[in-house]
């Protein structure tokens, strides 16, 4: 699944941290807060909710 960002300046920022993140420059926890800042949040679904979902497509 593709990530989807808050914004576009968002999305370079957090390509930045994870270039930064691959580099050793920044530690799994400081990377986490990059990606609950520039990530949208995933909702949660009910069984009912996936079932339709499923069923119409």
């Amino acid at each position: 699944m593709a990530k989807r960002y808050r914004s576009t300046a968002l999305a370079a920022v957090h390509e930045t941290a994870l270039g930064l993140r691959q580099a050793g420059a920044l530690t799994k926890r400081t990377m986490a807060a990059f990606d609950e800042l520039c990530l949208t949040p995933v909702e949660r679904l009910s069984a009912v909710q996936i079932r339709r979902i499923r069923t119409r497509e």
